[in-house]
């Protein structure tokens, strides 16, 4: 039963070939255009650094501590001899000096988190004394003299303790994440591909959904659907990732099968972190194309504000707040709060994007060794019940919307409450749990429409979907931190939980006609009455998962495996009956990298995921997971020294236990098909200099369905593009009679598609062209600036088919708006 809009199977339009010649040659250039540049960039820092290589591994050393995760220290004011070798000891540091170099010497105290090289400067702050790193666990020290050309360090004022996988990232390129292996880890040291949206990146580009937010990360389509808010429709390496993979700071956002997902707002995010491929091994059920994990704000150290008013076509209008900042003098005690009100409509009819949202949180500190953080968020979230216009019999999209607005839309109304918290023991032992407890209420109604024969006017019926569900998840791990020998280990043994309850009820109905020529959308339309399903569901997930990571001068490894074991209850409330459904699997996960001092970082990985099956085949056997296994080669470059990062990777990604037909019984199904997806990724984000930045990436899909008994063995998947592009720049003046201007330009190309499985039809490849523009006020008002964000800046018509039913995506959009930051 297709619950996208209620309506019957239409015959498919075919939007092709005829239509594509003259864009094919531009397509092409685009993405030919973005891997040159990706390719050129790379190259170019590479050359520039082979220049000076004695200071690109300096470079490389500091820079690798600058990202170090940051520790604990706990050093008494003492003398500078045994100040630094507690220092060593509590950074698992080998520090090198003579003692007379310190004899003397004493330094102030030392408490809190830092990385360590703020640990070592706060330290040696105001000392004559001058530190050389070589490789990322290694200190030399000697003092300044009369003739030295090294400076001695003056005083040093620590505001913060560098990126963190979920905190604030400035501009475009996060270097760290902890959406593979549940640690904090540099992305450079990660063997797996993983790309990072970060926040400044989502209001630059002012854009109003996860899936929206992602146009620009390769290997993940978006759109497929058109416009339509409801839910974030994303695919990851030719595999939809919506159902099974959609991740809230690293916990499940499961959702009923039907209407009911959490809905995210792109502005209480810190950063979106998609890792490509499966991902089972440390977070369960899972899409083998991989997950996106969506980090949430947290409170800050340090006070920041933001107010931000937005107006814009399709009548936007969007107010924002975002405050941060310690509520104690000790900083023991930390908040933020994100509010978020928005109305908003879409240039389709009945398409609107409506949100009250506010999201408040709260950072204790009660001990040096324990850190709670509590997470809140209430939302009422309202858009259109079915986002495509009247289609035609012939399977021409009109512009014509066939809904009432009295009686269409989707009202979901939901609420979040948990909790982060850490208990570190000592230097090598600590405690983590995550904790979310969250609650849906969802009314999705919609009308179908068809024909009558006067050719204008439209028979209507009535649907209806309305769900309540109650979603509670928990992660507990054990992390133990140490050194055998030459080898650092970062091990953990954990169990998470996962459950939902889940009433839905699905009813049709008689609806009014509407005429075609003179629509009246404020008719008397009753609520569906004909019930078709009213059922609980009962699920739950059960994961015991080990982890470990390993470091041996450049190498790293990371390994890992999980079992898992899902249960579904459905009962049907119509009839009395209950059905059942348990599945187990046991996934796992191995990745080795290699990284040199000039920064680049070949690695080999391989990785498997399980999604759960609960059905039955004719004979009442229950069906077995389906299966997802990757191995994956690739290739990072970090410039030592900057703040960029080249990525590029080769897959080979491989659906098993996939339903087909039964050849000896077509009433029946049996899991004998198979989809593979194999291809190449191109990834860069770059830092140019201080008033340049600059994403790019290019993907190659080679999709296949290659078993199956439906008749499209050896077929390319429905809605699988072959072909990515995308590039995205932003330049700031920061001098001269421009400064405080900045300009950002960005295209995005997706190659054609297939809208059936048969491969006859297919869907225009398109390519689209975005913008934004903004000035600092502070010569009127110090923290203030306006702007200007230009989506799809043609206005390019992009009509999506699948299985016969067709998909308006959204036209040109313009938001302007005004700022205040402090």
């Amino acid at each position: 039963m297709r619950l996208r809009d209620g309506s019957p199977a239409l015959t498919g339009a075919a939007n092709g070939a005829n239509r594509r010649g003259t864009r094919t040659a531009l397509h092409g250039a685009i993405a030919a255009g973005v891997a040159s540049l990706i390719a050129t960039s790379a190259l170019a820092e590479a050359t520039v650094d082979q220049v000076t290589v004695d200071q690109a591994a300096a470079a490389s050393s500091a820079q690798q501590l600058a990202q170090a995760e940051a520790k604990r220290f706990d050093i008494a004011a003492k003398s500078l001899e045994q100040a630094l070798i507690d220092f060593g000891q509590q950074a698992d540091f080998q520090v090198s000096f003579d003692p007379a170099l310190t004899e003397g010497l004493t330094t102030n105290s030392l408490q809190g988190r830092f990385t360590p090289d703020a640990a070592l400067r706060r330290l040696l702050s105001g000392l004559p004394i001058t530190a050389t790193f070589s490789g990322t666990n290694t200190v030399t020290l000697s003092r300044v003299t009369s003739d030295s050309s090294a400076m001695m360090l003056g005083p040093v004022v620590v505001e913060g303790e560098g990126q963190t996988a979920t905190g604030p990232v400035d501009g475009y390129v996060a270097t760290r994440s902890g959406s593979v292996s549940k640690t904090d880890t540099p992305i450079i040291e990660t063997p797996r591909s993983v790309s990072v949206v970060t926040a400044d990146a989502i209001s630059d580009r002012k854009t109003m959904t996860v899936e929206d937010s992602l146009r620009y990360v390769p290997g993940v389509q978006v759109n497929g659907y058109g416009n339509d808010p409801r839910f974030d429709q994303i695919k990851v390496r030719g595999f939809a990732v919506t159902s099974t993979a959609d991740f809230r700071d690293g916990l499940r956002q499961p959702n009923t099968g039907w209407l009911s997902y959490f809905h995210t707002e792109p502005y209480a995010l810190e950063r979106i972190d998609v890792v490509k491929g499966p991902n089972s091994v440390l977070f369960g059920q899972s899409a083998p194309g991989g997950m996106v994990n969506r980090v949430t704000k947290r409170p800050t150290a340090d006070t920041r504000g933001e107010v931000e008013v937005q107006l814009g076509t399709d009548e936007h209008r969007q107010g924002q707040v975002d405050l941060s900042g310690p509520v104690t003098e000790d900083e023991t005690l930390l908040y933020r709060f994100v509010g978020v009100l928005r109305e908003s409509e879409s240039g389709l009819m009945g398409v609107n994007n409506d949100v009250q949202f506010i999201a408040p949180s709260v950072t204790w500190k009660p001990t040096e060794k324990l850190t709670l953080t509590f997470l809140g968020e209430a939302q009422h979230f309202e858009t259109a019940g079915s986002s495509r216009p009247y289609q035609f019999a012939s399977g021409e999209l009109s512009d014509f919307w066939a809904g009432d607005e009295d009686f269409d839309g989707l009202k979901q109304t939901q609420y979040i409450g948990g909790y982060e918290g850490r208990y570190e023991f000592n230097e090598i032992f600590a405690l983590r749990q995550n904790f979310r407890y969250g609650t849906v209420e969802t009314e999705n109604q919609y009308l179908s429409s068809s024909m009558t024969g006067d050719g204008h006017t439209l028979s209507r019926t009535t649907y209806g979907v309305y769900e309540e569900m109650d979603n509670l998840s928990v992660d507990t791990a054990a992390e133990a931190r140490f050194t055998t020998g030459a080898v650092r280990h970062t091990a953990m043994i954990g169990i998470d939980y996962s459950k939902i309850d889940a009433d839905v009820q699905y009813a049709y109905g008689t609806g009014p006609s509407i005429d075609m020529l003179n629509p009246d959308y404020h008719q008397d339309v009753s609520r569906p009455g004909t019930i078709l399903v009213d059922q609980n569901i009962d699920a739950h997930q059960l994961g015991f998962y080990a982890n470990e990571q390993m470091e041996w001068g450049g190498w790293r490894f990371n390994g890992g495996l999980r079992h898992d074991r899902a249960e579904k209850e459905t009962t049907n409330n119509l009839t009395g009956g209950v059905t059942e459904g348990e599945n187990s699997a046991t996934t796992g996960s191995a990745g080795l990298l290699y990284l040199f001092d000039s920064g680049f970082a070949p690695y080999a990985s391989y990785a498997t995921s399980f999604t759960p099956d609960f059905g039955t085949d004719i004979n009442g056997d229950s069906f077995e997971p389906t299966e997802g296994e990757q191995y994956e080669i690739g290739l990072k470059y970090q410039p030592p020294g900057r703040a960029s990062i080249y990525t590029v990777s080769l897959y080979n990604l491989v659906e098993t236990n996939v339903k087909t037909q039964d050849p000896n019984n077509i009433a029946n199904s049996i899991q004998t098909g198979e989809q593979r997806s194999r291809g190449l990724e191109l990834e860069a984000a770059m830092k140019l200099s201080d008033n340049i930045d600059l994403v790019a990436g290019y993907s190659y899909i080679d999709a296949e369905t290659t078993k199956s008994n439906d008749g499209d063995e050896g077929n390319v998947p429905v809605g699988v593009a072959e072909h990515m592009a995308s590039v995205w720049g932003n330049y700031s003046f920061i001098a001269g009679t421009l400064d405080g201007l900045e300009l950002g330009a960005g295209a995005r190309y997706l190659g054609e598609t297939y809208d059936d499985s048969a491969n006859t039809n297919t869907n225009d490849a398109v390519t689209m062209f975005d913008a934004r523009i903004s000035y600092d006020l502070d010569m009127l008002a110090p923290g203030a600036s306006i702007g200007l964000t230009g989506t799809n800046l043609t206005d390019e018509e992009h009509i999506t088919c699948e299985a016969g039913y067709c998909y308006r995506g959204r036209g040109r959009t313009v938001i302007g708006s005004l700022t205040y930051r402090w």
